[in-house]
């Protein structure tokens, strides 16, 4: 079900892609919502070449008329049969650039709803990750070990970190989610059989079986000739 805002979003799209449907180079309606209200309205132009989708060219149009007005959500309907229709893969990309929370009306089975961008493209290209800590998913049984200076270092496959800054997240089973600002200083890739008494202390573990044990849990069927990271790390304050 949708709000008023996005309903109104909606119907407007719809009416603007039948009115101006030609049947050829002009079928697809983009319609955005903006923060203050407001709707503005595009419509695509095919071209063998690649012509600007409907919700391109209502980008363009907010670029020229509102551009201090930011965009809330989109909706793009198709002018021969009136349908909302989900965006192409092209448009998801350039406003999951604009802003992942933007959201996109589209069709489910209940009717219509709206997805954020990033719900649309979950695995999108996301060029604000180079200006971000890199994060670093701890159990959350580690925390008060990770706060107290115990562990200092953890232990990952398939997961690759590089020195510099970092977040340590806790995804708690109560739902909460605690971000501990840190600083990778050291990776290491190692065989798992050439782990050591030191790398299980500075891990929080009493000792190299307790490790392996951790180990054995958290990625059953690791061999001893299994590459692993040893990631290094202090806190740091941001």
């Amino acid at each position: 079900m949708l709000s008023d805002d996005l309903r109104q979003l909606a119907h407007e799209t719809i009416d603007h892609a039948r009115r101006w449907n030609d049947d050829a180079d002009h079928t697809v309606a983009g319609g955005l919502l903006t923060e203050s209200g407001h709707v503005v309205l595009g419509l695509n132009t095919y071209h063998f070449l690649g012509g600007p989708c409907g919700e391109i060219a209502a980008l363009s149009n907010h670029a020229s008329t509102a551009p201090d007005d930011p965009i809330v959500a989109v909706a793009a309907a198709y002018g021969p049969t009136g349908d909302v229709i989900a965006p192409c893969g092209k448009c998801r990309q350039i406003i999951f650039d604009t802003s992942p929370s933007i959201r996109f009306v589209v069709r489910e089975a209940n009717g219509l709803t709206a997805r954020t961008a990033e719900e649309l493209l979950p695995f999108a290209y996301d060029w604000r990750d180079a200006e971000r800590p890199q994060r670093i998913y701890m159990w959350e049984g580690y925390e008060s070990a990770i706060r107290s200076g115990a562990k200092r270092q953890t232990i990952r496959i398939d997961d690759p970190f590089r020195p510099g800054q970092a977040d340590l997240v806790f995804e708690k089973d109560s739902g909460d989610v605690v971000s501990i600002a840190a600083t990778v200083t050291d990776v290491r890739s190692v065989p798992r059989s050439e782990l050591t008494d030191d790398d299980a202390k500075r891990g929080g573990f009493d000792t190299l079986n307790d490790l392996n044990a951790a180990l054995d849990q958290h990625y059953p069927g690791l061999q001893a000739s299994s590459a692993i990271d040893i990631v290094a790390f202090t806190l740091s304050k941001r």
